[in-house]
């Protein structure tokens, strides 16, 4: 589990965003990283 950070996203902000990510590619591995994980890395760093 990650650190909990203020800038973190709640569930529902995540929930209006997830609809932008696109899927994983058909053919290829599934994703190893939730993508939540992804926002809340570049939302920390930024």
């Amino acid at each position: 589990m990650s650190k909990a950070y203020p800038s973190n996203l709640t569930h529902t902000q995540y929930e209006f965003l997830r609809d932008l990510i696109p899927e994983a590619k058909l053919g290829g591995r599934e994703r190893e990283v939730h993508m939540w994980e992804v926002i809340q890395y570049f939302s920390v760093k930024n």
